[in-house]
């Protein structure tokens, strides 16, 4: 699974949630890695790696720009050729819930900068993110979910309703 989507969106529970019913997950993975890393995986015999989920966002591609995150689309097109089976999930909310939600977290947006405001930066990141959100399987609108309903929809959609590992 590749989880993308909006900083405060929900990105870090989803994953938290994969990671709950069995994935092993990797966040903020550079995206020149990743063709690297989905073959590998395809290729070894761990099968604790069999379910593998990727954070990816706007900050990783600090060197290469969004050029990168554009070739995300064809990356995923080239591994599901190789027969890796590969889900794209992109998680969104409203400008206005994103912005209640760095307030009320005290948290920087990552793409803030001293002359960049928090609206500008969130539309920024909407653009970076674009070619992914169109490739994306699924996409899970987080506006009016709470932590749980994420965690719900996310083991609903991806998992079929697993339950946490013990």
């Amino acid at each position: 699974v590749i989880l993308s989507g909006l900083s405060g969106s929900g990105k870090s529970v989803a994953l938290h949630t994969l990671e709950d019913v069995g994935f092993y997950c990797i966040d903020n993975l550079p995206l020149f890695l990743l063709r690297d890393l989905a073959l590998g995986l395809h290729e070894g015999l761990d099968e604790a790696f069999t379910l593998t989920a990727v954070g990816v966002d706007a900050r990783t591609s600090p060197s290469t720009g969004p050029d990168e995150l554009r070739r995300l689309p064809e990356l995923v097109q080239s591994a599901r050729e190789r027969g890796i089976g590969c889900d794209v999930l992109f998680l969104d909310a409203r400008t206005e819930t994103l912005i209640k939600r760095f307030s009320e977290t005290r948290r920087t947006h990552p793409l803030t900068r001293g002359d960049r405001s928090l609206p500008e930066a969130i539309q920024l990141e909407r653009r970076l993110l674009e070619p992914i959100r169109r490739c994306a399987d699924i996409c899970i609108d987080t506006t009016q979910t709470n932590v749980h309903e994420l965690r719900d929809l996310v083991r609903s959609r991806l998992v079929g309703g697993a339950s946490p590992k013990a």
